[in-house]
């Protein structure tokens, strides 16, 4: 009997990887376009280390907003935990408080796990609106960071070996982008292949649902704020790392990219859930474009505009990808007509 190939199946596959790795195909696509627009300057070892090494803090800001996400809150207060990380590390060693780095970047582990903890028995204990209650914290950490700075930037009594943490590139790769490779790697083993990390998916997608399956909905909702807190912190503190100060302002421009790199990200690899790779993958495409605006004479208020762009373009696309899906699960399948006589005996004759 001869089998027929069926008719479609090579322009679905096509489909289907654009639609999945429609992001990757954008920055392949963006990379492309600024290369033959500035083929002097854009596509550079040099021009690329700094995009990587630039954005590493954003990268890990995003994750720290990432993990909130997952179980279904939003945290708008990982761009002030960030600011406010780099400054108090800065701080510490600035007025001789603290001598080396490590420790101060403990107690900033420690003040990060305390905010996580406020906002995540909050919402989780107290049943208070996530978005109310981050806003608030937000709001005191910027506060924070304006009476412990001074409103001065801090810039003395930096120990160098802090600073290497954001400046240093062995083998030409940034080490604040290795670092964020390492932490991104921890965090896709354990989101997708550890119980703990399927649990915080099903909190995402049910909490009631959850708890009735025996998940310990409220503790992994903390746990949620906390980490994200810590990874946030550690991104403001490789921030100043790389520039060798810390300003009062610092963290408030770093929530819009990553609120954009999440959305985005949830739109491509693993589509429909909040997923790192597509969540790095994102911060890059961003990161990409407004270097290449700029490298084309753009000005400085392209980059919130782009931003912002991307942000709305990324909603959009999750939506339209909600509407289909559910428009696809609402379809009724028509049923297969069974062959008659004539076409049976014809089939068999083969």
């Amino acid at each position: 009997m001869t089998v027929q190939r069926q008719p479609g199946r090579p322009a679905g596959a096509f489909k289907r990887i654009f639609t999945d790795y429609g992001i990757v195909i954008a920055l392949i696509a963006i990379i492309g376009f600024f290369s033959a627009m500035r083929p002097d300057t854009f596509p550079t070892i040099a021009n690329f280390g700094s995009i990587l090494q630039a954005n590493a803090s954003i990268m890990f800001i995003a994750f720290g907003l990432m993990l909130p996400l997952i179980v279904g809150h939003f945290d708008l207060s990982v761009a002030a935990m960030a600011g406010f990380g780099g400054v108090l590390a800065t701080g510490l060693m600035s007025n001789g408080t603290v001598s080396q780095w490590p420790l101060a970047v403990l107690i900033v582990v420690v003040v990060a796990v305390v905010v996580g903890l406020i906002n995540g028995f909050l919402v989780a204990y107290l049943n208070l609106n996530a978005l109310v209650v981050t806003l608030g914290t937000q709001s005191v950490l910027f506060g924070a960071i304006l009476w412990y700075s001074k409103g001065a930037v801090i810039y003395s009594g930096i120990p160098q070996a802090f600073k290497d943490l954001g400046q240093d590139r062995p083998l030409g790769i940034p080490l604040p982008f290795i670092f964020a490779v390492a932490v991104g790697i921890v965090l896709w083993y354990v989101l997708y292949f550890r119980p703990v990390g399927r649990r915080l998916y099903a909190i995402g997608g049910s909490r009631d649902a959850a708890r009735l399956t025996g998940i310990k909905v409220d503790q992994l909702t903390v746990g949620a704020f906390v980490g994200g807190a810590v990874l946030a912190a550690i991104g403001g503190v490789l921030q100043v790392a790389q520039v060798g100060s810390a300003a009062p302002t610092s963290g408030s421009e770093f929530l819009l990219p990553a609120i954009a790199a999440c959305f985005l990200g949830e739109t491509s690899i693993r589509r429909g859930y909040y997923n790192v790779w597509g969540t790095m993958t994102a911060v890059v495409l961003v990161a990409a474009g407004t270097t290449g605006l700029f490298m084309l004479g753009a000005q400085t208020w392209v980059q919130p505009v782009f931003n912002g762009v991307v942000l709305i373009g990324a909603i959009l696309a999750a939506k339209v990808g909600v509407l289909k899906t559910r428009a696809r699960k609402a379809r009724p399948r028509t049923p297969t007509a069974p062959p008659t006589p004539a076409v049976a005996a014809a089939a068999a004759a083969h």
